[in-house]
């Protein structure tokens, strides 16, 4: 709550000391909850007395897989459910814990209405995984009834999907075998392209600029973008950043830009051009620090580099580098989104670039970066240069950027189109390959692909794509799925 006697104005007017329409505080980062739902039948203890301990013993024992399978995340499981009253504790501790996301697994059948008890009690209805499980993969053909009885979980698990569809609630289905270690990966994965969806919901993208004239396929619509995609676009206006820009302290500039011109080769750079880089750094630092921003995108050609001197490119790679901050260029707001998705589910910080060649040799793409990066794309510092900017567009100097090439090892690559009415997500995975590095004063990768370069290509370009891609080292295919369908939009894997 506001003090008394602070006047509460617009960011716009950018005197006050108070913003009525910026958060005065970094909003607290959420820690993921995830519930678990283990159900038996309460029937089956009486009729078999040594049924419900082996049955508690399973659910005991996959709740602690699923628990070393997000590690970080809290999952809370309050026991198994077999009666009425046990689905109300169970439905009650999880909406106290606020859970986003319920893995419902069934150590025998149990009819749904004890189920959807425990379901209902929750508050706001979580995301329901069902995981379809069994104590092994294979048939005993020993086994007595009571064994079929400790493995009736597909009755259980089929009748609900059934429930499920009649009442119109969504769902996701993993299948495996109850010590499957990959199937708690897929519903990790899941749970966590669940969360990070919600995340963005709560997210504020400034952006600083426009999306670059003539560039239709970047164009949005702030609506769609937040009635799909989630994050609200905020336009900053350059001044706001200029003036941060003025009051940064030339010493802290030259102090890191020394640390940065002693950290890596360089090649036709004078330290001028560093220091002026990082001094723009610095300034979008305190730029998305005073609005609580969670992501920045930027327009960087003509008006910034000419009153700055020097390009945002350098500045944008150390917010990424050094704060985990995801940065985007050319008002790439949809790319930014895929930026944040990507980083989130792999823990690596994506490269933004462009569809650049074709290469027969190799049947890979050339991707052509845009500036923005992170020296860890590298196999290692020494295979990172400083090099002026390729491109200038009115600033005095060199300016800088990182020339490096992505090393080997599977990467995921796409975007987030605009469709018009709404948004569809690109999803592409391939290898990054040993290649050497070509002096073009950028970032760059060469990305070997599983079918022939050139029917890719055709496929790309006849679905219509942006000339932007996201590319981040790692395999996020099935998060990114998974958080597509939770933001209600199309998915185009090629």
């Amino acid at each position: 709550m506001a003090k008394k006697n602070i006047q509460i104005t617009s960011f716009d007017t950018d005197g006050a000391g108070v913003f009525g329409d910026v958060l005065t505080k970094p909003l607290a980062q959420r820690p993921q909850k995830v519930g678990f739902l283990g159900l038996g039948y309460f029937e089956y203890w009486r009729m078999y007395p040594s049924l419900r301990s082996q049955v508690e013993g399973d659910l005991n024992k996959a709740c602690a897989r699923l628990r070393k399978a997000m590690p970080g995340v809290e999952v809370v499981y309050p026991g198994m459910v077999d009666t009425l009253d046990r689905a109300e504790e169970a439905g009650t501790a999880f909406h106290e814990a606020g859970i986003e996301t319920l893995v419902i697994i069934a150590g025998t059948y149990l009819p749904d209405f004890i189920t959807m008890h425990a379901i209902n009690r929750c508050g706001a209805r979580p995301e329901v995984i069902l995981f379809s499980t069994q104590t092994g993969n294979d048939v005993n053909p020993k086994d007595n009834y009571v064994a079929t009885m400790r493995n009736s979980a597909l009755i259980a698990i089929t009748q609900l999907s059934g429930s499920f569809k009649k009442m119109k609630l969504k769902y996701r289905v993993v299948v495996g075998e109850i010590a499957d270690a990959d199937a708690y990966k897929e519903i990790a994965g899941m749970a966590s392209a669940i969360y990070a969806a919600k995340c963005l919901t709560c997210a504020t993208y400034g952006i600083v600029g426009h999306v670059f004239r003539g560039m239709y396929d970047l164009e949005f619509d702030r609506a769609k973008i937040k009635g799909f995609l989630g994050p609200e676009v905020m336009t900053i206006q350059a001044e706001h950043l200029i003036n941060l820009w003025k009051e940064i302290d030339i010493k802290k500039s030259t102090r890191l830009a020394k640390q940065l011109f002693g950290k890596y080769k360089n090649r036709n750079v004078v330290f001028e051009d560093v220091e002026k880089s990082v001094r723009l750094g610095l300034a979008m630092r305190e730029l998305y620090k005073k609005f609580n921003l969670n992501g920045l995108c930027f327009l960087g050609q003509h008006y910034i580099e000419k009153m700055t001197g020097t390009p945002a490119r350098m500045g944008a790679s150390l917010l990424m580098e050094e704060d985990d901050f995801p940065v985007a260029c050319e008002g790439d707001v949809g790319g930014l989104v895929m930026m944040d998705l990507m980083r989130q589910f792999t823990g690596n910080m994506p490269l933004q670039a462009e569809w650049g060649q074709f290469d027969m040799a190799n049947n890979a793409l050339f991707m052509l970066g845009h500036g923005i990066g992170v020296p860890a794309l590298a196999k290692s510092a020494k295979n990172v240069t400083l090099t002026g900017s390729p491109e200038e567009w009115g600033f005095s100097g060199g300016g800088l950027n990182y020339e490096l090439i992505m090393k080997p090892g599977t990467v995921t690559f796409g975007h987030v189109l605009n469709c018009g009415e709404s948004y569809r997500m690109l999803i592409c995975k391939g290898e990054a390959i040993d290649y050497p590095t070509l002096p073009c004063n950028e970032l760059h990768a060469m990305v070997k692909l599983e079918r022939p370069v050139k029917d890719f290509l055709k496929d790309l370009i006849s679905n219509g794509v942006a000339h932007h891609a996201i590319i981040v080292h790692g395999d996020c295919v099935r998060q990114l799925e998974c958080a597509a369908e939770q933001m209600r939009i199309e998915t185009l894997k090629l």
